[in-house]
């Protein structure tokens, strides 16, 4: 076997699932915050099987998010508010 392994990290990570309905769509969700990827949560569609990065800055950039997850053109806005609410500038830390 030849495989250079040039980095790795373990780390605890906190993980968020969606299962979200829309007028007449459904989607599977789940966001997960490292901070590994500069405070950007790794959102990835279970029906696409496609991730992408995203911050709260990237929100109304729709062109770089929804078609890699899926999400359809009327919902589009919808998934910005959501977004809006689920990401935070932050790396969330769980509390007891």
């Amino acid at each position: 076997m030849h495989l250079d392994i040039i980095s790795e990290k373990k780390e605890q990570q906190l993980c968020h699932y969606f299962c979200i309905l829309s007028g007449s769509h459904r989607y599977d969700l789940i966001i997960a915050y490292s901070e590994h990827f500069y405070g950007k949560a790794m959102v990835t569609s279970i029906q696409t099987g496609k991730m992408v990065l995203l911050c709260s800055e990237d929100i109304y950039s729709e062109q770089f998010w929804a078609p890699q997850l899926g999400i359809e053109q009327e919902d589009i806005g919808e998934f910005q508010e959501f977004f809006s609410m689920t990401l935070q500038g932050s790396v969330y830390v769980e509390q007891y």
